[in-house]
């Protein structure tokens, strides 16, 4: 007899062919039972987390790498715990499916006190608490399941952020027929080609004559465009540069390549490549206090054409409804027509760093990133924690073919840790190099057990520099508020699983055994390597010492 086809399988079914081969997440007892479906599964894999905020930062880390993401946790407490993960995922345009098991429909028709719940018989509060982190949610219910289903993948998909689904055990296990469509059956064009057409003519008159300086950002990313992007830099001649935000989409170390802008804190040949320019071309961009150093950037917005995610506009005229993609294609177009196409010349900065301290000194903050950035190779991703880690990584030129990853907009401490796991699961061909405070690492530090369970083999760069040290360059320098709790790093793997057989640790306080501990964790592959640097905690990283002084508060 052929097993029966349920509601659950119609899910994973869809989960798998939204692009996910691994699903993140915690079990809990109203989401057992459909878990079962995802060991069944052929076409997924499970990976239990530590947590739930750990599994939801897992899958944002994935999401970012493969497109598309899903967790499953409980009802209540599971979900809760999560749901700052996705906020974050929402914030910075990560899809991921947050999939959440519910009390069954007969628990819930009888309103009474069940666990997980607030005990007043009412099972809609965590639904609407999602609401403004969420693209798209549905309660699935037999006669819904496969039009809801669908739905929210479909807009997860479109919009590229994250949806919830909450679905009862009950409900899961009932039959229904395998889809006979296709998720990207009904993903539609939004472009108005009225609009295209017009937006062409616009800039066939604006573009000409002008020096221009083009600015990428994470949108371009998130809507899987960078191959758009690097071949619209190949055929042309214009400088170019990014926000941190979108770091290492394109050669940071070509001749074109201005630097990274960042307002105010810019180093002054990328702000006069972008604030002096008389065409600005963003594409993608999204500006942040923190990318901006405090909005500071002093762009005329008359010089600017804007392509965004489902708009371009020229000197303020807006053009919509286009897709980013179709406005790219577009620009490509004009910009090799054979129109007079200005490059804005600036001041190349083409010495290579110069190292400040001496290789038996201790270590300085403006030589460590540089130290690190040497030591990266084209296979690397490269997660840099929101501190010292972001704003130091941020500033310096990175080898093509990295890719860089932060979270500026959202920024919540210890988001890195577990996002490199899923990264690192997403694509198993790249390796994953964390680098991360021991502040930020004391909240998810448990997820080494998993990345040592499923042999991923990162490099952790874990930074101690005993606390909080970009909040102390922000207020609070010597306050007791900014201080943590004192650990011996060395010993913490063991804790989760490290052995001599999977795990190199190393602890360095001099430039000269950074160099040396970077040069052995190339070398070994086949194991996680945790390099514990020693760093003064008052020291920070320049264009941190900016971007601080921006925000501190007035």
């Amino acid at each position: 007899m052929t097993q029966q086809y349920t509601i659950a399988d119609y899910l994973f079914d869809r989960v798998a062919e939204a692009g996910a081969s691994e699903i993140f997440g915690v079990p809990g007892d109203f989401n057992l039972t459909f878990l079962d479906n995802i060991l069944a599964s052929d076409k997924l894999r499970w990976i239990g987390n530590t947590n739930e905020l750990n599994a939801g930062y897992a899958a944002d880390g994935y999401a970012r790498e493969r497109g598309f993401a899903a967790m499953v946790t409980t009802f209540g407490v599971g979900e809760l715990s999560a749901i700052n993960a996705t906020a974050g995922s929402f914030a910075e345009y990560a899809p991921v499916l947050h999939i959440v098991g519910a009390p069954s429909t007969e628990v819930q028709d009888s309103k009474r006190r069940i666990h997980h719940s607030l005990g007043d018989g009412v099972f809609n509060h965590f639904i609407k608490m999602v609401e403004p982190v969420t693209i798209a949610r549905a309660q699935i219910t037999p006669e819904n399941a496969a039009s809801e289903i669908d739905r929210v993948i479909r807009l997860i998909l479109k919009k590229h952020r994250p949806g919830y689904i909450l679905l009862s055990p009950d409900v899961a296990k009932m039959p229904i027929y395998p889809p006979t469509t296709k998720l990207d059956d009904s993903q539609e064009d939004i472009t108005s080609q009225a609009a295209l057409a017009d937006f062409r003519q616009a800039l066939i008159d604006f573009l000409p004559n002008k020096t221009t300086t083009l600015m990428a950002d994470l949108m371009v990313h998130r809507l899987g465009l960078q191959n758009q992007l690097k071949a619209l830099i190949a055929d042309t001649d214009i400088p170019y540069t990014t926000l941190s935000w979108g770091k290492t989409l394109l050669d940071e170390h070509s001749e074109r390549w201005a630097g990274t802008y960042a307002g105010v804190a810019s180093r002054p040949v990328v702000k006069d490549a972008v604030e002096n320019c008389e065409c600005l071309i963003k594409i993608g961009v999204q500006y942040t206090d923190t990318t901006t150093a405090g909005f500071s950037q002093d762009i005329n917005e008359k010089v600017v054409v804007d392509l965004h995610y489902e708009r371009a506009s020229i000197s303020g005229r807006n053009f919509a409804p286009i897709a980013l993609k179709d406005a790219l294609q577009v620009l490509h177009e004009v910009m090799t027509s054979g129109i007079d196409i200005v490059p804005k010349q600036f001041c190349r900065e083409v010495k290579p760093h110069e190292q400040q301290g001496k290789d038996d000194e201790p270590i300085r903050q403006d030589d460590l990133w540089h130290i690190i950035a040497d030591c990266l190779d084209d296979n690397n991703l490269v997660f840099s924690e929101q501190g010292t880690a972001y704003f130091g990584i941020s500033d310096v030129r990175l080898p093509q073919g990295v890719t860089s990853y932060g979270q500026p907009m959202w920024g919540s401490i210890g988001y890195t840790l577990p996002a490199s796991l899923g990264a690192a699961i997403a694509s198993p061909d790249k390796r994953s190099v964390l680098l991360v405070g021991d502040g930020s690492a004391l909240l998810t530090i448990q997820e080494i057990a998993v990345m040592i369970q499923e042999q991923i083999n990162p490099v952790i760069v874990l930074i101690n520099n005993d606390g909080y040290t970009v909040e102390r360059a922000i207020h609070g320098e010597h306050q007791s508020y900014n201080d943590i709790p004192k650990c011996n790093w060395q010993l913490i793997p063991q804790a989760f699983g490290a052995t001599d057989e999977n795990s190199l640790i190393i602890k360095v306080e001099t430039a000269g055994e950074l160099k040396s501990a970077l040069e052995k964790a190339a070398i070994v592959t086949d194991k996680l390597v945790m390099i514990e640097v020693i760093a003064d905690k008052h020291d920070i990283p320049p264009l941190l010492a900016d971007i601080s002084a921006a925000l501190k508060p007035s």
